[in-house]
């Protein structure tokens, strides 16, 4: 396939999945992130207050969320509302090119921590399990850093990587 008729189909890919998205915003600090939906549950990472993440579904008392890894993650409904939301990379405080980089690096660092962790030989499925959760962590982190949404994530991984076609 030539780069223009790889480009066009993740532009297409891109714009199939944004088309009546749902989202949800978490309304206080240290919201949980979970990897089931269970309080008892591994914590994947901690929302602030104003965290937007894509809704996937909802689960009895839970809202199904993706993250960077694509994996679904769990927030209790009671510590989120469901809110209409926009992509914008316009009001960027840092140069995009700076988020991208910090995106890149928290996922070297993540996989990094999974190997030291757990190395791929002792059992592959475990270290990318611990890889997946490590680099939603990491890049959630990035997004509060940087003061971005979660979901403008893919937005700039896209600018960035089409640039280099």
């Amino acid at each position: 396939m030539k780069k223009t008729g790889i480009i066009s189909a993740l532009i297409l890919m891109m714009a199939f999945t944004t088309w009546g998205q749902e989202y949800i915003q978490v309304e206080k600090d240290g919201v949980n992130i979970r990897f089931s939906p269970s309080t008892s549950s591994e914590i994947i990472a901690q929302a602030k207050k104003g965290d937007i993440f894509k809704l996937i579904e909802k689960k009895e008392n839970w809202y199904v969320i993706t993250m960077f890894t694509g994996e679904y993650r769990y927030i209790h409904k009671s510590l989120c509302k469901e809110v209409k939301f926009e992509k914008d990379l316009s009001n960027l405080t840092q140069p995009s090119i700076n988020i991208f980089l910090a995106f890149v690096k928290a996922e070297d660092q993540a996989l990094r921590d999974a190997d030291q962790k757990l190395p791929p030989a002792k059992n592959v499925y475990k270290n990318i399990e611990i890889n997946r959760v490590l680099e939603d962590r990491y890049k959630l982190k990035v997004c509060h850093k940087y003061a971005i949404q979660p979901p403008i994530y893919s937005d700039i991984v896209w600018k960035h990587v089409s640039n280099e076609w």
